[in-house]
């Protein structure tokens, strides 16, 4: 049976945080809709490396699908990987994220009955999300982080105790963009971005997911839904750097 949420996010040097995500979706409670996890990555990238993120999590009973690229010339353009992960999905709903994010324990059994009952639509469904402070986060995961991955994290979705950097309002953002599978088929050709108006930019310009606005554009907006928190954990970003960042974020 097809997966009534399809959870699509692209992993380049972010398996540690992945960790964090998969880990919240592994403590979800109450009555959840079933969920497939879809994580596009570079075959041997990362320390752990995605595959053995993966495998670690498809032991402990997640549904996990594995999007592999063998260059990183696609993986540059994030709206042309979501248009691979969209095509090749057999799920109701796909939910375009972020792999640095973590679920309430009681996110996804709140979120699907109020998708249920919005019905059919052709935008995308947008929700709320709870930054943690940049300082934190780049002090834990570099420095106090004593997890010895790929492992499950303990409460991973419970971070309230975490200092906030800010909490942002639905605003379509690509870190939670729900969308109804069969109608971007039947009035989008089935794509996130057509791939001549992909305006992402690549890591040598410092990367940036700009396809996110084209996609929200084209589809006619977004709607925001009031939901349980989802954190962001936050890292480095090449802006900031002043160029592409390897380095485990």
């Amino acid at each position: 049976m097809s997966a009534q949420i399809e959870i699509a996010v692209t992993c380049v040097h972010y398996q540690q945080r992945l960790c964090w995500m998969l880990s919240s979706l592994l403590q979800q409670m109450g009555e959840c809709p079933s969920i497939l996890f879809n994580v596009a990555y570079l075959v041997g990238d990362g320390t752990p490396t995605t595959r053995a993120v993966c495998s670690f999590f498809r032991n402990e009973g997640l549904n996990i699908k594995e999007t592999l690229y063998t260059d990183t010339e696609i993986l540059q353009y994030r709206g042309l990987v979501r248009n691979r992960q969209l095509a090749e999905s057999d799920s109701e709903c796909m939910l375009f994220a972020d792999c640095d994010m973590t679920y309430h324990p009681d996110f996804f059994a709140d979120l699907w009955p109020k998708v249920v009952k919005i019905g059919d639509f052709t935008q995308c469904l947008s929700a709320y999300r709870v930054s943690l402070d940049k300082a934190y986060c780049r002090k834990y995961f570099n420095g106090l982080d004593e997890h010895k991955y790929p492992c499950i994290i303990d409460k991973a979705g419970d971070l309230s105790n975490w200092p906030i950097y800010a909490v942002w309002p639905a605003t379509g953002g690509g870190y939670f963009q729900m969308v109804k599978v069969k109608t971007m088929r039947d009035k989008f050709e089935g794509l996130y971005i057509p791939p001549s108006k992909c305006n992402d930019w690549s890591w040598q310009r410092g990367q940036m997911a700009k396809s996110d606005r084209k996609f929200r554009e084209r589809i006619g907006g977004f709607i925001p839904l009031v939901t349980k928190p989802q954190y962001h954990l936050n890292h480095e970003r090449d802006h900031e750097a002043g160029g592409h960042l390897t380095i485990q974020r």
